[in-house]
């Protein structure tokens, strides 16, 4: 969704630049010319920022300034806007409580950098992305058993009860994970034959694979051994808190037990 950006100015060509710079950014401008404009645009609108003239026929812009943000609330980042002195703009900017301000001899280029710059410091910091691990398995309770227990861990889990299934999904990139934990004993196309299929194209090489059975642990090293598979997890381990502890420490090092 674009930034809203309200500006609140008395020159209709100044006005006409901003609308056409802000619009040009990708952002979404509301332009008013007075504080009747002003008060008719804040009625049920928010603003991600705002850009204020200093000098307006009714107000002084800082006077502008520190209504919006003692009688409105408003914690938007505010740039003054003007052809004042920079010296007596920049006193102006700080008694007033703006965030930035900007002459207008430097240009809507200025303005544009200037306002980013606020928007993305003032932008919400973004938690961190759930890892996505691929379950390969065509018995539909074990998959969602180990699903509810990685989703409770903030992993993001797809399902493929196929390996024809799971190729579709890996050749795209919004549904590739880092990891798959894979049946060895698979209808049509063995897990087996599937690891070498993903270990053997350059587009997958950053999935690491982990093969998951319930053969004897010496016969599955010897699987996942010979098929390039990072490491192994027997299926009755699956739900221990050691079959969980090893995923992370595989998506983590990228070195699952040989």
């Amino acid at each position: 969704m674009p930034h809203r950006i309200l500006v609140i100015d008395d020159s209709p060509i100044s006005r006409d630049l901003l609308q056409a710079g802000l619009t040009a950014a990708g952002w979404s401008p509301t332009v008013v010319a007075d504080l009747a404009g002003l008060h008719a645009a804040l009625e049920g609108n928010t603003f991600d920022g705002c850009v204020v003239d200093l000098e307006m026929p009714e107000a002084f812009g800082d006077d502008v300034v520190e209504f919006l943000r003692k009688q409105r609330g408003i914690k938007a980042p505010i740039v003054l806007y003007s052809d004042y002195d920079p010296v007596q703009l920049a006193e102006r900017a700080k008694a007033a409580n703006a965030d930035a301000w900007v002459n207008k001899s430097e240009g809507i280029a200025r303005l544009l950098e200037v306002m980013k710059g606020l928007l993305e410091k003032a932008a919400p910091a973004k938690g961190p992305e759930k890892r996505r691990v691929m379950i390969v398995d065509d018995s539909e309770m074990t998959a969602k058993l180990i699903e509810a227990e990685l989703g409770a861990r903030n992993f993001q889990v797809v399902l493929a009860d196929s390996v024809d299934k799971a190729t579709r999904l890996i050749l795209k990139k919004q549904t590739r994970p880092e990891l798959i934990l894979l049946d060895v004993n698979m209808p049509n196309v063995d897990g087996a034959s599937f690891c070498r299929f993903i270990k053997g194209n350059s587009l997958f090489k950053g999935i690491k694979v982990v093969l998951c059975s319930g053969m004897d642990a010496e016969h599955l090293k010897a699987v996942a051994a010979a098929c390039g598979a990072d490491g192994i997890i027997p299926k009755d381990a699956f739900l221990s808190k050691r079959v969980l502890e090893e995923i992370e420490l595989t998506e983590r090092s990228g070195k699952g037990k040989a």
